[in-house]
């Protein structure tokens, strides 16, 4: 079963890969294929579903010359998983701020779809077609 790999809002992804992590942008590439493919918890990356005090996220860590780089997502049903936050791992503080972003935007992303069907926020599909480095 194929899934869709979505992001939301538009600035997830590349945007955030660019602007805090663009070393980590081949192995992003990579991990979204494996997503889409197979699901949200592809073999050889250890997904982990943070429960409902997190707000159903669930968070994959990818390690990158020597820095720790973030992923925080949602799947949805079992054809669609939602990007909400890419960031490298720093202070606590830090940590605290960028699950609290990806738990504001997933609940703005259902806010929206559950609203009207027919006025949905964009989360576009990664179409970035280029191959990793």
């Amino acid at each position: 079963m194929t899934y869709i790999v979505t992001h939301y809002p538009t600035v997830v992804y590349p945007g955030e890969v660019e602007a805090e992590c663009p070393e980590a942008d081949p192995e992003v590439v990579v991990l979204i294929s494996r997503m889409a493919s197979q699901g949200p918890s592809p073999t050889a990356y250890k997904a982990k579903a943070l429960g409902k005090k997190m707000g159903g996220l669930w968070q994959i860590n990818l390690k990158v010359e020597k820095r720790q780089i973030r992923i925080l997502y949602a799947p949805y049903g079992t054809e669609k998983i939602v990007l909400f936050r890419i960031h490298k791992k720093s202070s606590p503080q830090e940590q605290e701020r960028a699950y609290a972003l990806a738990m504001k935007r997933k609940r703005e992303y259902e806010e929206a779809n559950k609203e009207d069907p027919k006025k949905k926020l964009e989360s576009r599909p990664n179409d970035r077609s280029r191959s990793p480095r």
